[in-house]
């Protein structure tokens, strides 16, 4: 009844916070090269599987040190945001979105689309990203003969 409904608008209020959180790291990434809102979310115990390093799962300094040698070499996308869900969980929120987009110096080179999966923790001040998962899908399997 009104605590489901009041649950449901709080979500929706995260959800609209995490969007918003998201776009300002990723117009700065896509946009500027430039890693350091990324960078700056990563709490201090953390976890990462990014696509640009398979198999690998960082951590810490680790997951800083990658994100941050990649300023200057991000290419700048067009990308839009799609999909966004959250899961609430207390001060944890899983946060689900693709990432679509287009290289803006070659508008005929499509980019993504990325699934993405970060598990944020609320502090009394910002978001913290405690475990980050980038994939890109891949294409089904070719039918057996």
């Amino acid at each position: 009844g009104a605590t489901a409904a009041v649950a449901a608008q709080d979500d929706e209020a995260i959800l609209e916070e995490l969007v918003a959180h998201e776009t300002a790291n990723l117009d700065a990434w896509y946009g500027a090269s430039d890693p350091g809102p990324y960078v700056a979310e990563v709490a201090e115990v953390a976890t990462a599987y990014d696509a640009f390093v398979p198999m690998t799962l960082m951590v810490g300094d680790g997951i800083r040190e990658s994100y941050s040698a990649l300023a200057g070499m991000i290419p700048h996308i067009d990308y839009q945001i799609v999909d966004p869900a959250v899961d609430v969980r207390g001060d944890i929120v899983i946060f689900t979105f693709f990432i679509e987009g287009t290289v803006v110096d070659d508008p005929d080179a499509p980019y993504g689309p990325w699934n993405v999966t970060k598990v944020m923790n609320r502090t009394a001040d910002c978001w913290q990203m405690i475990h980050t998962h980038f994939t890109s899908p891949m294409p089904p399997p070719a039918p057996a003969e």
